[in-house]
Protein backbone atom coordinates (compact mmCIF):
# COMPACT_ATOMS: atom_id res chain seq x y z
CA UNK A 1 0.00 0.00 0.00
CA UNK A 2 1.36 3.40 -1.01
CA UNK A 3 0.49 6.66 0.63
CA UNK A 4 -0.15 9.83 -1.32
CA UNK A 5 3.42 11.14 -0.95
CA UNK A 6 4.88 7.91 -2.35
CA UNK A 7 2.45 7.89 -5.26
CA UNK A 8 3.17 11.54 -6.04
CA UNK A 9 6.93 10.99 -5.95
CA UNK A 10 6.62 7.91 -8.17
CA UNK A 11 4.64 9.84 -10.77
CA UNK A 12 7.16 12.69 -10.64
CA UNK A 13 10.18 10.37 -10.98
CA UNK A 14 8.65 8.39 -13.85
CA UNK A 15 7.62 11.57 -15.70
CA UNK A 16 11.02 13.26 -15.35
CA UNK A 17 12.77 10.02 -16.28
CA UNK A 18 10.60 9.73 -19.37
CA UNK A 19 11.52 13.26 -20.42
CA UNK A 20 15.23 12.61 -19.79
CA UNK A 21 15.08 9.39 -21.81
CA UNK A 22 13.41 11.19 -24.73
CA UNK A 23 15.93 14.03 -24.66
CA UNK A 24 18.86 11.63 -24.36
CA UNK A 25 17.73 9.53 -27.32
CA UNK A 26 17.52 12.62 -29.50
CA UNK A 27 20.72 14.22 -28.17
CA UNK A 28 22.83 11.07 -28.49
CA UNK A 29 21.46 10.04 -31.86
CA UNK A 30 24.30 8.39 -33.76
CA UNK A 31 26.42 7.57 -30.69
CA UNK A 32 27.51 3.92 -30.90
CA UNK A 33 27.17 3.45 -27.12
CA UNK A 34 23.65 4.83 -26.67
CA UNK A 35 22.31 1.42 -25.56
CA UNK A 36 24.76 1.31 -22.63
CA UNK A 37 23.91 4.89 -21.66
CA UNK A 38 20.16 4.23 -21.73
CA UNK A 39 20.77 1.08 -19.68
CA UNK A 40 22.55 3.13 -17.03
CA UNK A 41 19.75 5.69 -17.12
CA UNK A 42 17.11 2.98 -16.72
CA UNK A 43 19.11 1.47 -13.85
CA UNK A 44 19.13 4.88 -12.16
CA UNK A 45 15.35 5.13 -12.57
CA UNK A 46 14.86 1.63 -11.17
CA UNK A 47 16.95 2.34 -8.08
CA UNK A 48 15.25 5.69 -7.57
CA UNK A 49 11.85 3.96 -7.60
CA UNK A 50 13.23 1.32 -5.25
CA UNK A 51 14.40 4.08 -2.92
CA UNK A 52 10.99 5.75 -2.97
CA UNK A 53 8.98 2.58 -2.37
CA UNK A 54 11.24 0.94 0.21
CA UNK A 55 9.52 -0.41 3.27
CA UNK A 56 12.55 -1.53 5.26
CA UNK A 57 15.94 -0.07 6.01
CA UNK A 58 17.63 -2.80 3.95
CA UNK A 59 15.64 -1.85 0.85
CA UNK A 60 16.29 1.83 1.56
CA UNK A 61 20.03 1.15 1.83
CA UNK A 62 20.09 -0.91 -1.39
CA UNK A 63 18.13 1.77 -3.24
CA UNK A 64 20.43 4.50 -1.96
CA UNK A 65 23.57 2.57 -2.90
CA UNK A 66 22.07 1.71 -6.30
CA UNK A 67 21.38 5.37 -7.00
CA UNK A 68 24.97 6.15 -6.06
CA UNK A 69 26.35 3.38 -8.27
CA UNK A 70 24.26 4.32 -11.28
CA UNK A 71 25.16 8.01 -10.78
CA UNK A 72 28.82 7.02 -10.81
CA UNK A 73 28.32 5.02 -14.01
CA UNK A 74 26.47 7.90 -15.69
CA UNK A 75 29.10 10.44 -14.69
CA UNK A 76 31.91 8.23 -15.98
CA UNK A 77 30.09 7.67 -19.27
Amino acid sequence: MFDSVTATMMVLVVFVSFLVHLYSMDYMNGDPHIIRFLGYLSLFTFFMLMLITSGTFVQLFLGWEGVGLSSYLLINF
